[in-house]
């Protein structure tokens, strides 16, 4: 045994740095020790960052999210450091949005970047027709749309509408056909016939003065008091200035069917820079109700600027402009884009 110590040592002591070795032998030496010892050292770091990983991959408690929001839900999974993945289920008892149930269930442990499943509600499934009867045309369209991106196309309003005067508001809805209870057929879309109100007979009013009033602030103003309007333009004659509302019929005072269109007549303004004036006339799709219509213009740096918005039948619209060439104007209905107009000379 000692014989066998003594020669290894005496192996060891052969490659170990001597001063009896010359210089180039002794550098040799240590370059080889030098690149063991670095050797050695990165295989023990490779070893110990491996064993920091297994230590750092933390188990967490799975939360219950059963029942709420699926926004809170992710929230929640996210911030134990876990994934979420989304499956949609038709549910009667739960409301559309919400989580059904999850995997793994609650309470259990799992490492951080496990994925959990969401089973989140879609809504009951929609197999009978709904009573309608009160609700305003406009708000039963927005239904509708909801209806057919989650469950399909079902029903759709046919058309014309049948429309009497009544003591209810404009756009209810007092009859329907089918009748509510009808049971839907999978895979047809069933026509819903409408009988609307058109208010009560005779109603009128009187519309406001909008003469004198430069013609960007009588156009908002008319859209605020939800009046329908178009604009003409005329040259200014002796004591009129540019850019203002010289004529309006019917006039202040007047009274008037509601529903009635004003008219307004501007004269153009003054000449300024590269900005060209003149009335954007359209003819929009004509609605059953007043619908949502907004016109707003898009600078030619992508600046969007809305300049009014209100309910409107649809049919003549005419509205003027004052903008630099190249600005787009737009109309759009129910947030849809009807009119797409590039200002030029």
């Amino acid at each position: 045994m000692f014989d066998f110590l003594y020669s290894i040592f005496s192996k060891l002591k052969k490659i170990l740095p001597d001063g009896m070795d010359d210089q180039n032998t002794r550098f040799f030496k240590i370059m080889i020790y030098v690149v063991t010892g670095l050797l050695l050292f990165m295989v023990l770091s490779g070893i110990l960052a491996f064993m920091l990983t297994l230590q750092s991959a933390e188990e967490v408690m799975i939360p219950d999210v059963t029942g709420i929001k699926l926004e809170d839900a992710l929230i929640a999974i996210q911030d134990r450091g876990l994934n979420g993945r989304i499956q949609l289920r038709h549910s009667f008892d739960t409301e559309r949005g919400s989580v059904i149930e999850q995997v793994p269930r609650p309470g259990t442990i799992k490492r951080v970047g496990n994925q959990v499943v969401l089973r989140v509600s879609r809504g009951a499934i929609i197999d009978n027709v709904e009573n309608y009867v009160g609700w305003r045309v406009a708000d039963l369209e927005t239904h509708l749309q909801t209806l057919a991106i989650t469950h399909g196309p079902l029903l759709r309003i046919a058309e014309p509408l049948i429309r009497i005067n009544s003591d209810r508001p404009e756009g209810t809805i007092l009859e329907q056909k089918p009748l509510p209870g009808t049971p839907l057929v999978s895979g047809v879309v069933t026509e819903l016939a409408l009988v609307v109100s058109m208010g009560p007979q005779g109603q009128t009013f009187s519309p406001p003065s909008f003469t004198d009033m430069d013609f960007m602030t009588a156009m908002q103003r008319a859209a605020l008091h939800n009046l329908p309007f178009i604009f003409t333009q005329r040259e200014p004659r002796r004591g009129e200035r540019p850019g203002i509302v010289v004529e309006q019929r019917p006039g202040h005072g007047e009274r008037v069917p509601i529903g009635t269109i004003i008219q307004l007549t501007v004269t153009p303004p003054a000449p300024a820079g590269n900005r060209i004036f003149g009335i954007l006339k359209r003819t929009l799709p004509e609605q059953p109700v007043a619908v949502d219509t907004a016109f707003y213009v898009i600078s030619q740096d992508g600046i969007k600027q809305e300049i009014f918005r209100m309910p409107h039948r649809g049919g003549p619209f005419a509205v003027p402009y004052f903008e630099e060439e190249g600005t787009v104007l737009v109309i759009s209905m129910m947030g849809r884009d009807q009119v797409h107009f590039v200002v030029s000379r």
